[in-house]
């Protein structure tokens, strides 16, 4: 079964209520850089990602099957995905990946 599966829309509205709430209490997981290079991490950092969180508009957001959320950020060359999960006491940026589309997610609009 594919957990990473987006099963549900997240409207832009309520991602940013959602940062909104959250824009203190940002974390990024350990785990979330692990596939970076040295050279890569001097150049990409844990702000980088809280920066695109709290600042840019996403074009799409998406509830995953495993709960976690993904969050697409328009790049030059594709799209910036960028993994994270709600806690009781954070928001925790579980990893990121460039990626060259977006899944179409107006399928899953209206689909409860």
């Amino acid at each position: 079964m594919n957990t990473t599966k987006i099963i549900e829309v997240v409207s832009i509205s309520r991602f940013k209520q959602i940062i909104s709430e959250y824009k203190s209490k940002i974390k990024v997981s350990p785990h979330a850089l692990d596939h970076l290079s040295e050279a890569q991490r001097k150049v990409f950092k844990e702000e980088d990602l809280i920066t695109t969180l709290t600042r840019e508009n996403p074009r799409g957001v998406g509830l995953q099957r495993n709960g976690r959320y993904a969050a697409f950020f328009r790049r030059k060359e594709g799209y910036l995905r960028i993994i994270f999960e709600l806690k009781t006491d954070k928001l925790e940026v579980i990893t990121f990946i460039n990626t060259d589309y977006i899944p179409n997610l107006k399928r899953l609009e209206g689909k409860k």
